[in-house]
């Protein structure tokens, strides 16, 4: 089902910071972006948070909208190219995971694999405590407590907006800092999801 255009008048208004245009835009195509995201990756969660970083992307950059070009293609886009970009690292990591445990790696081989393991870990770890605080505690709670972006909202006492952005932006700092450990990183982020 198409749905309508936002008018010029909303993008103008959300261009400009208005709260409201933006959470009409948001009303108007979460659900059919979330839907479209979870048809591929078939994770609610990560269908959510690929739809969140769309329109927080939206937000980030909305003094560069043009009130005379439509939002569903760049929205559609961004969800589309961060589905296509989640379920290549999930094949990625499935592949890396069966190839391992099929290899048949003598003592020697499983050892250093745990080495590697542990000092990724450690690497992990290294570069969490070193995130902003903000960013941090977000991630933290969000990661490995198991929150909810309102959980972690009434708990720290900001938006869940504001929840939203240091999340992505914990996620964008670990992605760079790990970047060299490519397959490493992609199984990480894999089980960060």
């Amino acid at each position: 089902m198409a749905l309508p255009p936002v008018d010029p008048e909303t993008i103008c208004r959300l261009k400009h910071g208005d709260e409201a245009a933006f959470e009409a835009v948001f009303n108007r195509y979460h659900t059919l972006l979330y839907q479209f995201a979870l048809s591929y990756v078939k994770s609610e969660e990560q269908a959510k948070e690929i739809t969140q970083e769309a329109f927080i992307q939206l937000w980030t950059n909305r003094d560069k909208l043009s009130p005379a070009l439509p939002l569903y293609p760049y929205l559609f886009t961004h969800v589309r190219r961060a589905t296509i970009d989640a379920f290549r690292k999930h094949a990625i990591a499935t592949r890396y995971v069966q190839d391992y445990m099929h290899s048949g790696r003598d003592y020697h081989e499983e050892t250093e694999a745990y080495l590697g393991w542990k000092e990724l870990k450690e690497l992990t770890d290294s570069a969490i405590d070193n995130l902003p605080e903000h960013q941090r505690r977000v991630f933290v709670m969000s990661r490995f407590e198991g929150l909810s972006y309102e959980q972690i909202s009434d708990d720290l006492g900001i938006s869940k907006h504001t929840v939203k952005y240091h999340l992505m932006r914990a996620l964008k700092t670990l992605k760079r800092v790990l970047a060299h450990y490519e397959i490493s990183c992609t199984i990480l982020f894999y089980f960060f999801l």
